[in-house]
Formats: structure tokens, C-alpha cells, sequence
């Protein structure tokens, strides 16, 4: 087999699509995840398709095998234009098969020489549809995890609960209160409405005062399985008397993390319902427990050297140096910790590990803040809808938002040539994605930057016009940016400079400003990524001048590059060129190398 193509709604994608993909990829040269689109259906996704294809990809982003791409029109003119051939189809059950007369349509698509694979789910993925999944999600269902992958959970959290679940957890007297006190002051300085989910509230909780009578049955065996002095007579849990039982035995508190799990479980769902925005996980036993999942494995790990623990521990308890080492050896190190998180990122392939510092500047918790967000701000949404509540914009954030998001991934007027809608729909480098891109770069550095709010709203809008063929993008942009933002009663100083920052990505004026220079080396980031990314980021740019055959591009292509090139550094702030310069030139070097190449 050499080119497959596996077509579906992909809205989203779920463990039963991947199970198809994965079990034909060892059987073709390459497979094609394609999205298809009915003009008619276009508003009824969950996920944009631009967003679809973003997640698809981070799942399959270590198959070199793997394109996603999306088509209209008739499945089988689109196999037979793109030399794709088989159609893997995925049944759950015989139901699946008949009421979509895929039997029928098999036989019509040998007319074009196109042939039709039937694989039927794995047993285990059987139950599995995007609507199930979906009921899940909106019922705050944990088991959402079994059904998709983590970046398609976080996504579905974000889209259907406006929730995005930050992990947060430590070593004893690293500064918990003080981290969570710092994170929870940022988020509202953001204007950020923030939770602190914390565990042991809900621990505690659980062995005093929750009435409910499988809480009272917990705290019974809790009594029954240490001892019975520990139960206070109106059968709260005496908390001191049963930490210097469990903190004395790695077993007993074992036995005790094992009685509390489920319970543990339960309540945290009951506590998380309708609550929205960022949510903070905060646990001390997410890694001993195994519950990264719950944070989509979104961690950050607050650390203390052993010498400033044991002083805390002293100073604030007044233990003895055996008791110091009691609790201390009753826990997990932060290394132990952290392999526990390590491994399960690897197994899960996603997502993030965050190493903070107990002892750290408010400055520190700041840009660990904003590099949190950018790991769970999938789509850019929470960001934007907060910097324009910032901003005081005049109108609901959300719908501007929706408004942007349609602008970037719109294919164009569905009137306009089939032909060139084929192209658009296969993927463009210089959509919202690309901004999103930008943005995350710019949330690592925005303590450098002067006004980062007219950087990030530039950053926001500096591509929403883009036309390869156009020499006004960034002209455009920029109108488009000052009509939006000026219905909205924005600042005019503000939308100016806004402006302006548009149109320095235009690349021609060396920046004389700071803001002017990080938007640029933002801008040209990409050029400077792994090879893996700049390899995606070629095709991307591509497709996107599809208008021009390969003679004509690799002559605009390979100018583009050598200009980059030419210059003694391809960034203006040190920051990026300390980054990037290095990898950017052993990139470009290569795509030229290619270029040269005979076909």
C-alpha cells in the first residue's frame, strides 16, 4: 500500500479513530488523516477545522508518515485527484456498516479504481464515538481520558467547561500556601478568574465534617484499620493523632492513601463542577497516586533544597532531627517525583513539567505563570479573552474572539474557484495556529517587553489578512485590526502603536524600539525551531503558495533564504538570537542544500 487516506469528521479525534490509524500504518507508505467539510455543517463542530488538524497532528507528531489534511466534495474524486488509494474505513459494529451504505459506496468508488478497507474497532474501543465522548465531558466525567488523548481532553475541558486544569504539587515545606497564594495573585492581576481545587481542604473534609454516609463509612474504616482512638466521638478523624501513626510507617500511610483514593476522587469531581477558567489541581500525592491525568499531565513541581526544608521544619514544628527525618523519608524526593511525571509524559506523549523554585522571586512565579499558560491555553482562547477584559474592550471577548478565529480560518467565500479552496483546505502556515505560535513565544518574554499588551494584540491580528499573492498583508492586517478594535472603543494611542507593530512584521525598517524588535524576532521564530517543526513549517509554506509551480518557488524559496542568511544575525534582541540564530542556520542551510538537489 502506498498512499493511504483515513477521512472522518475528526470532531474530535479519539483513542477509536487512532486505534484504525495505528493498525494500518505499518501496511503503507504514508497516511493521510483527511477532514472532510460540508459547507452546510461548517458552524455545527465543536473544533474549527484548522483547530482538528492542530490536534491530530500533535497526536501523530512523531509519524513522519502521517499528513492530515481536509477535502469537500466527493470522497472518492478527491482519492482519485490525489493518487490515494485505499479508503480505510473503521467499523464499530455491523450497525455502523449498513446505515451508512458503505457497502454500496465501496462498490461505487471501484469505478475509479479506488478500493475500500474495512477495519473493525479493537474490542476495547468498540464503545468509543465523538458524541459519547462529548455526553462525558459536559457531566465532568473523568473517564473522558480513557476515550482521547490528552491535548483532545484538554481541548474538550476548554471548549464545552471553559476549564483549563493546572497540576500543582511539592515536597514537604517547599512553600505550597506561599506558590498557590502568588499563582492565585497573578491570575487575578490577569484578570483571570483562578481556583484553588486543594486537596487536603478536601481531605479534611472528608475525615470531619462531610455527612453524606459513604464519607461516614470512610472515616469508620480509617478507625477500624489504625485505631480507634483516632475518631473523635462525634466520628471526625483526629488528624495529629493519625499522621503520628502514618508518617512513622511507609505501609501504613500506603493502606491510608488506598482508603482515601476513591472518596478523593469523587469529591474532587463535585468540587470542580461549574467551576470555569484556570483551576488549580493542588495535591501533594499527584505523583504517588498517579493522578497527573487529572491535570492532563500539566505539573508544576514546587522544589526546596533539603537544607532550607529541614530549618522550615525546625523552626515552624519544632521537631527533633529524627522526626525531621521520619517525614521526610515518608515522602517522595522531588527526583522521585519527577520521574513519575517524566514517565508518564513519555507513555501519554504530552505534556508539561514545570521545576519551581520554593524559594522563588515574585518576578520568577510571574514567568512561571505565564509558561504555564502557554501550555494550557491550547487554542490562545484564555489569553485573548483576558487581555481584551484588560484592554476593557466593548463587547463580549468571547464573541470577538469567535470573530477573529473565523477570520484566520476561513477557506475563503465557498463560491470562490474549487480548485483553490482544495488548496487552501490542505493547510496554510500563516493561519491562527501561527499566531497562537507567536503568542506562546511571546508569554516566555513578556517581562522584556515595554507595553506587552499592544505586542500581544499585534501579535493577535498581524496575519488575519494573508494573501501570498498580496504585497499588503500587513497593511491589510493592520486596518482590519484598527476597525475591530476601534468598534470596541479601544484607546486610539493604543490601536496606533498597535498598528505599527503589524506592520514591522512586514520586515523591511531595521526596529529601532524594543517592542518593534521582539515582535519582529517572534515573527521569524519558526525559522529557528527543531528540525522536525521546520520541516512541517516547509510544507506548510508550500502548500500555502500553491499557486506557483515547484521552477517558480524554489526561485522565490531559496532569495527568501539567502537573504536570512546573508544577514550577520537573523534576530535584533539577544534573547532570540541566544535561542534560535544557531539552529536557524543549520535549518536554512539544509532546506538550500535540498532545493539544489536534482528531483
Amino acid at each position: 500500500m502506498k498512499n493511504a487516506v483515513q477521512p472522518w469528521s475528526f470532531d474530535p479525534i479519539t483513542y477509536g479513530h487512532m486505534d484504525i490509524a495505528e493498525r494500518i500504518l505499518p501496511f503503507c507508505d504514508k497516511l493521510v488523516m483527511a477532514i472532510g467539510v460540508n459547507p452546510n455543517k461548517v458552524w455545527q463542530h465543536m473544533f474549527s477545522l484548522q483547530e482538528r488538524m492542530q490536534l491530530i497532528r500533535q497526536i501523530f507528531a512523531d509519524k513522519d508518515n502521517v499528513d492530515v489534511v481536509a477535502f469537500r466534495g466527493m470522497l472518492t474524486d478527491f482519492c482519485y485527484e490525489n493518487q490515494l488509494n485505499p479508503i480505510i474505513r473503521g467499523q464499530r459494529n455491523s450497525k455502523d456498516f449498513d446505515e451508512q451504505k458503505e457497502f454500496q459506496m465501496a462498490m461505487d468508488r471501484q469505478g475509479l479504481g479506488i478500493e475500500t478497507i474495512f477495519l473493525n474497532s479493537s474490542r476495547d474501543k468498540q464503545d468509543i464515538s465523538s458524541s459519547f465522548v462529548k455526553g462525558i465531558a459536559r457531566e465532568q466525567g473523568d473517564k473522558l481520558r480513557e476515550y482521547t488523548p490528552l491535548n483532545v481532553t484538554q481541548a474538550i475541558e476548554w471548549r464545552m467547561l471553559w476549564q483549563y486544569i493546572e497540576g500543582l504539587t511539592w515536597t514537604i515545606w517547599s512553600g505550597k500556601s506561599y506558590a498557590t497564594a502568588k499563582f492565585i495573585e497573578i491570575a487575578k492581576k490577569n484578570w483571570i478568574p483562578a481556583h484553588d481545587l486543594d486537596m487536603d481542604i478536601i481531605w479534611h473534609k472528608i475525615q470531619t465534617i462531610l455527612q453524606e454516609p459513604e464519607y461516614q463509612s470512610v472515616r469508620a474504616n480509617i478507625a477500624n484499620t489504625f485505631w480507634s482512638h483516632v475518631q473523635d466521638v462525634d466520628g471526625s478523624i483526629i488528624r495529629p493523632e493519625l499522621w503520628k501513626i502514618v508518617f512513622s510507617d511507609p505501609q501504613k500511610m500506603k493502606a491510608l492513601n488506598e482508603i482515601m483514593a476513591t472518596p478523593m476522587k469523587v469529591r474532587l469531581r463535585r468540587e470542580m463542577f461549574n467551576k470555569k477558567w484556570l483551576l488549580l489541581y493542588n495535591a501533594a500525592l499527584i505523583a504517588e497516586a498517579w493522578n497527573a491525568h487529572v491535570s492532563n499531565n500539566n505539573i508544576l513541581l514546587l522544589d526546596i533544597d533539603p537544607e532550607t526544608q529541614a530549618q522550615r521544619l525546625r523552626s515552624r514544628n519544632n521537631y527533633s532531627e529524627e522526626q525531621i527525618i521520619k517525614r521526610v523519608s515518608s515522602q517522595y524526593s522531588t527526583q522521585a517525583k519527577a520521574d513519575i511525571f517524566e514517565a508518564a509524559i513519555a507513555k501519554d506523549k504530552r505534556w508539561s513539567l514545570i521545576k519551581v523554585d520554593g524559594k522563588s522571586t515574585d518576578a520568577d512565579f510571574e514567568q512561571t505563570f505565564n509558561h504555564m499558560l502557554t501550555k494550557i491555553d491550547t487554542f490562545g482562547e484564555l489569553r485573548f479573552i483576558w487581555l481584551m477584559n484588560r484592554l476593557w474592550v466593548k463587547d463580549d471577548p468571547k464573541k470577538l474572539f469567535a470573530q477573529l478565529r473565523d477570520i484566520y480560518d476561513r477557506l475563503g467565500d465557498w463560491s470562490w474557484d474549487w480548485d483553490e479552496i482544495s488548496q487552501k483546505m490542505k493547510w496554510s502556515y500563516h493561519k491562527r495556529l501561527h499566531a497562537i505560535d507567536c503568542s506562546n513565544e511571546l508569554y516566555q518574554i513578556k517581562h522584556l517587553l515595554n507595553d506587552p499588551d499592544a505586542v500581544e494584540c499585534a501579535l493577535l491580528f498581524h496575519d488575519a489578512i494573508y494573501d501570498p499573492t498580496s504585497k499588503t498583508n500587513e497593511e491589510d492586517s493592520a486596518a482590519l485590526a484598527d476597525k475591530m478594535l476601534t468598534q470596541r472603543w479601544l484607546d486610539k494611542e493604543f490601536i496606533e502603536k498597535v498598528k505599527q507593530l503589524i506592520l514591522a512584521t512586514k520586515h523591511i525598517d531595521t526596529p529601532t524600539d524594543n517592542d518593534t524588535k521582539y515582535i519582529m524576532d517572534i515573527d521569524t521564530s519558526i525559522l529557528g525551531k527543531d528540525p522536525r517543526t521546520y520541516k512541517q513549517y516547509q510544507q506548510d509554506v508550500r502548500r500555502e503558495y500553491y499557486m506557483y509551480n515547484d521552477t517558480q518557488y524554489s526561485q522565490w524559496r531559496d532569495a527568501f533564504l539567502n537573504w536570512i542568511i546573508s544577514k550577520k544575525s537573523a534576530y535584533h534582541t539577544e534573547y532570540f538570537h541566544d535561542k534560535y540564530q544557531k539552529q536557524l542556520e543549520t535549518n536554512i542551510l539544509q532546506e538550500l542544500m535540498s532545493s539544489k538537489k536534482p528531483s
